[in-house]
């Protein structure tokens, strides 16, 4: 302990210390510009410890061998970051799906995106499919149908096929063009094999998925609260007796009262022989 407190404040040993931290904080950054900063920075400093400072010409020439291949890995990162200016589809979808990823990964997930306007009634996707496309819609609308049912609609910025991409399952709806709309179209197989390899992007599609799956059930809920409404409002299963339409109409004829029968003969002699009533009950005997 009194040997690392002695190095410590010793300001030779203190840079060397300095070399090691800066490595340790790159190895712990989970943005990859910041860990080639750091690694950079990490060299320069073991470049003039080992260099200047004890004389290692050996150790100082792996550190500048070790900055700049960093630095170089650091250009390529912030020029494949920097792309042509986006159109108004891509910063939707950057937005929407990717809006925490860095410039190169969102470069590589834009460079697999095919972009299409599909007209109406063209299906995007068929139930039983067993590979269906990855689609995310930028604009226009889209009907899902289940067993030639309409279950829901789509709209700017859902996904289509995002539970197939994840389970490998065949896709369960068959969805239709409603009317015209702009989508991205990604082969599953390449997209998956391009998130097995940088988790990054798996993580924020699976992110967007989720977010995504959550308004498609809201959506849903509100339209069955609706249909519910609908079926209990005045017209529906159960009617209101008050509601407009259902109340008589005075003006019209009147319906002919139903016939009272009359008493029998029977009857009327044995009204006739009865006392009429007290009311009182007699007496016991």
């Amino acid at each position: 302990m009194e040997q690392l407190v002695e190095q410590l404040t010793n300001p030779i040993a203190a840079v060397g210390h300095l070399n090691y931290m800066l490595v340790i904080l790159s190895v712990s950054m989970s943005s990859m510009r910041w860990l080639r900063l750091f690694a950079i920075a990490s060299g320069m400093v073991g470049v003039f410890y080992y260099g200047f400072l004890i004389t290692d010409r050996i150790s100082a020439a792996w550190e500048g061998i070790f900055a700049a291949v960093n630095a170089v890995q650091l250009a390529i990162v912030l020029l494949a970051g920097r792309r042509k200016k986006l159109s108004e589809d891509e910063e939707l979808f950057i937005r929407t799906v990717m809006p925490t990823l860095e410039g190169n990964l969102r470069a590589r997930v834009l460079k697999l995106a095919r972009w299409q306007t599909r007209q109406p009634e063209a299906v995007l996707v068929e139930e039983g499919e067993e590979k269906p496309a990855l689609v995310f819609i930028a604009s226009g609308a889209a009907s899902v149908e289940k067993s030639g049912a309409l279950v829901g609609v789509c709209g700017p910025g859902d996904f289509l096929g995002e539970m197939s991409f994840l389970t490998g399952r065949p896709a369960s709806a068959t969805v239709k063009v409603a009317n015209e709309i702009r989508c991205c179209v990604f082969d599953p197989g390449v997209l998956k094999a391009l998130t097995q390899r940088n988790p990054g992007i798996r993580q924020a599609l699976e992110f967007s998925f989720n977010r995504n799956l959550v308004g498609k059930l809201e959506r849903m809920n509100e339209t069955n609260r609706e249909r519910a409404a609908a079926v209990l409002s005045p017209g529906g299963l159960l009617p209101d007796p008050d509601a407009e339409g259902l109340v008589a109409d005075d003006s019209g004829p009147a319906e002919a009262p139903l016939p009272v029968a009359e008493p029998s003969k029977a009857a009327k002699e044995a009204d006739a022989v009865a006392p009429p009533f007290s009311g009182t009950r007699p007496a016991s005997a």
